[in-house]
């Protein structure tokens, strides 16, 4: 048995019990039926074909059929939506998890633009890290300016300079960290395509 068989045979059980807690599919959408409709959808955002043995069991708690051959029709056309080199950066970008739908000639080009659309989702994330920790040091030097303004002690008074001083090598560092994204203030995503 080839490995990634192997895996999904492991994984899939544990997946789905899981994935169990969350609700899949509401008794309403059981009771409509639209199981073609459905498949479409599921497919089109990328979810794994386990999502239907997940739909059949919530829909058999409210003693209802679903009709998985509909269903697998109707995801099979939605993965070709989802399976474009185009979407594959999109989905990358915003940061979703890929769970492995697609297959053939397009799968290839939908994980390299997938894989460059998620560096780029990381690299925004870092930056906007970075910046974070810029603006608290700068809030925390406004803190250490106003506290220096009021103390009257001098041994207070170094302390809080000797905090100034190490908040702005700090907020210097940073400033260089966030050059590598395109500067401060600047984040340009075209630096990870």
């Amino acid at each position: 048995m080839k490995l990634w068989k192997l895996l999904i045979l492991i994984t899939l059980p544990a997946w789905l019990a899981l994935a169990g807690g969350c609700a899949v599919i509401s008794e309403n959408e059981c009771q409509a039926g639209l199981w073609y409709e459905r498949g479409i959808e599921d497919g089109a955002r990328g979810r794994s074909q386990a999502t239907v043995y997940q739909i059949a069991q919530k829909c058999h708690e409210y003693g209802v059929r679903t009709d998985t051959e509909s269903w697998l029709r109707g995801y099979e056309e939605g993965v070709e939506q989802f399976c474009t080199p185009e979407n594959g950066f999109v989905v990358g970008r915003r940061g979703h998890n890929y769970e492995g739908v697609c297959t053939g000639p397009t799968a290839d080009l939908f994980l390299v633009n997938y894989e460059r659309g998620l560096a780029v989702y990381q690299a925004e994330q870092q930056y906007a890290a970075l910046e974070r920790q810029y603006y608290e040091a700068e809030r925390e030097i406004a803190r250490i300016e106003h506290a220096l303004e009021e103390t009257e002690s001098k041994d207070e008074a170094k302390s809080l300079r000797s905090q100034r001083r190490s908040l702005l090598r700090e907020m210097r560092h940073l400033e260089a960290e966030m050059m590598r994204f395109g500067g401060f203030g600047a984040f340009n995503p075209t630096l990870f395509y």
